[in-house]
């Protein structure tokens, strides 16, 4: 089994390679955080978060939907709690929330993207554009068609992530970012993680290159609007020790802010391995593994979030921002890298970067 002490020089190489992508323009900065056997390693920085703000061990950096599994996290904690169960129908709790099907959706459905409901508003844009409320967002998941049965397939929704978020609301009596606060946050000792971003953190929030609304005042990710609204699908903005010291909470000999039992639940098919997945037009085969909140890498990772060197059973999530957490708990490997250029930019190059990251990181510490 390799040791931290003797991993740590093999991570020269993965640092090198953060920097070659910044060097390549690829990214104009990024970040990474590597764990081992629950012990973190280090953090390494390349480029520039935003002008004039060298990427850095205080930079928030928006994690896009990885914020999904912090959402995950304080469901799963009102779970524990026995306020919820992941076979509520929804609309038990949302009464409007009727037709076309949708007394058939669950909670579960909702957190494993298997509801039938589509991803997001079609004019999301003029939405954040027109500082939309994160009410009147999400109000729409109400009015449009399912796209199928639920629990027939998957297909990637931030509006069934949104909704599981405003169930967890309306069942514990307060808003949402304060569940995360007091269920997620404070448990696991994250003070570099917020959700929504204060602005008197907002200056040091990266730059996302390529986002939805970008350079208007309604941008996804770098405008007061964007960082206030809270959205459970993409708000969450953290520093790259934070987002690893989360990732640990997950992993093998890691610290617990959930039980053992809700963590094993989270990091596992949810599923039943059979459902076939549409990401956002990247579809499968295969049946996709998922788990709650969390994706979990099947036999063949045919999207390629996790890269090539991952064994099945890893688990994470990747941010549309540049920004991947993976778990690999065979080998007691955790990995938090950040960067700040949308897949808008293009998916290809998107994924290729963060397969590039995780293989390197991979290899080192397997050696």
């Amino acid at each position: 089994m390799t040791k931290p002490t003797d991993a740590r020089p093999r991570l020269a190489h993965v640092a090198r390679r953060i920097e070659r992508l910044v060097a390549d323009g690829d990214v104009e900065g990024a970040a990474l955080a590597v764990a081992l056997h629950g012990e973190p390693l280090g953090e390494w920085y390349a480029g520039e978060a935003a002008p004039g703000l060298p990427s850095g061990p205080d930079v928030l950096w928006p994690l896009a939907s990885i914020s999904k599994l912090y959402t995950a996290a304080a469901v799963m904690a009102l779970v524990e709690d026995g306020l919820l169960t992941l076979s509520l129908p929804v609309h038990r709790v949302l009464p409007a929330f009727t037709g076309d099907g949708r007394e058939a959706v669950t909670l579960r459905h909702l957190l494993t993207h298997s509801s039938g409901l589509i991803y997001e508003s079609p004019r999301m844009e003029a939405l954040l554009t027109g500082r939309a409320s994160l009410d009147t967002i999400v109000d729409e998941a109400y009015g449009h068609p399912l796209r199928f049965p639920p629990g027939e397939r998957i297909a990637y929704s931030d509006y069934g992530i949104a909704l599981a978020a405003r169930v967890a609301s309306a069942v514990a009596g307060m808003p949402f970012p304060e569940i995360v606060r007091r269920r997620v946050l404070e448990p696991a000792g994250l003070r570099g993680t917020f959700f929504p971003t204060p602005p008197a953190e907002q200056r040091r929030v990266a730059h996302v290159s390529g986002a939805l609304g970008e350079g208007t005042e309604g941008a996804m990710y770098n405008s007061p609007y964007g960082l206030g609204l809270a959205h459970p699908a993409f708000g969450v903005t953290a520093s790259v020790g934070d987002l690893l010291r989360f990732g640990l909470c997950f992993a093998p000999r890691g610290p617990r802010f959930l039980s053992a039992a809700t963590v094993g639940t989270m990091t596992t098919d949810q599923t039943g391995g059979r459902l076939h997945a549409d990401l956002i037009g990247l579809e499968t085969a295969a049946p996709q593994p998922w788990g709650i909140g969390f994706v979990v890498r099947g036999p063949l990772d045919e999207i390629g979030f996790f890269g090539d060197l991952l064994p099945p059973g890893s688990f994470g999530h990747p941010g549309a921002s540049g920004c991947v957490l993976a778990v690999n708990p065979v080998d007691g490997i955790v990995v938090a890298f950040v960067s700040n250029r949308h897949a808008n930019t293009g998916v290809e190059r998107w994924l290729r970067r963060l397969a590039l990251v995780l293989n390197a990181a991979g290899a080192a510490l397997t050696r």
